[in-house]
């Protein structure tokens, strides 16, 4: 395992980070990327499907709802910073 800091950055609100997110605290699943959008913003930041979030802007997320993980990305701006970890066994080849 190793952890990975991905800076996403867009230049409209509008635009989609362009990856799904599953689990949270009240899923008793940790927030795990579950699908990420190939050329989008989070494919280009090099966002993998199978990273599990840990911090959102440096606030760790484990003992956060989903919902509220969603509101911290409509509330983010244009830009944010996840620090997720990642399993090797499973990084995609370039």
């Amino acid at each position: 395992m190793v952890d990975v800091d991905i800076k996403l950055s867009r230049s409209d609100k509008n635009q989609a980070w362009g990856f799904r997110l599953s689990g949270g605290a009240d899923f008793a699943f940790p927030l795990t990327v579950v699908r990420v959008l190939l050329g989008g913003l989070a494919d280009k930041a090099g966002l993998q499907a199978g990273d599990i979030v840990v911090k959102i802007n440096g606030e760790t997320v484990q003992h956060l709802r989903h919902v509220e993980v969603h509101d911290r990305f409509v509330k983010a701006g244009n830009e944010i910073m996840l620090s997720v970890v990642r399993n090797l066994k499973f990084e995609r080849k370039v």
